[in-house]
């Protein structure tokens, strides 16, 4: 596969899988629908995959993975379900090793982001603004693309991934 139709495919993949992921939280939030769990698999297997894109896409599926776990963001069976998913995609297919510090980072902003949101989101003005889109980890991101600390494809897939839940959220929410 050509690298540009690799960079295509890996951030199509992100887009889905951040699309797939809100819908599968809205929905399993609404009511025990089966379609949670489709929406979940779905995602789940989206990011498993996703993790033998490269080191700078298999550290930001674990660091979001860990980061929301921590955060006890995965409060449903059917979440819980998505996250199995990913584990045996990513066993069955294989993974690329992650970055250690890139793992770390992403973990920590991911897990800083989902607290902040918790807490702060109501607030009023920039801190408001800033925890209710969760800009941590999107910023970190951009600035680690402009250093060139990660690739181009992770910047961009991990920011179409949050892009595409954040309008799924603004639809459904």
């Amino acid at each position: 596969m050509s690298d540009i139709l690799f960079s295509i495919v890996t951030v199509v993949a992100f887009a889905v899988a951040g699309a797939t992921l809100k819908l599968a939280d809205y929905v399993g939030e609404t009511s025990p629908k089966m379609n949670s769990y489709i929406y979940a698999v779905v995602s789940g297997a989206l990011l498993g995959g996703l993790m033998q894109a490269g080191a700078d896409e298999s550290s930001y599926v674990l660091g979001i993975v860990l980061g929301v776990a921590l955060g006890g963001k995965i409060d449903r069976p059917n979440l819980l379900v998505g996250l199995i998913t990913v584990g045996i995609v990513a066993l069955f297919l294989g993974f690329s090793g992650p970055h250690l510090w890139l793992l770390a980072t992403v973990a920590l902003l991911s897990l800083f982001d989902e607290v902040a949101h918790n807490h702060l989101s109501k607030h009023d003005g920039f801190i408001g603004l800033l925890s209710r889109h969760r800009a941590g980890l999107k910023f970190a991101t951009i600035i680690l693309a402009i250093a060139s600390l990660i690739s181009l494809t992770a910047a961009v897939g991990f920011l179409s991934f949050d892009v595409c839940y954040d309008l799924v959220a603004s639809q459904v929410e």
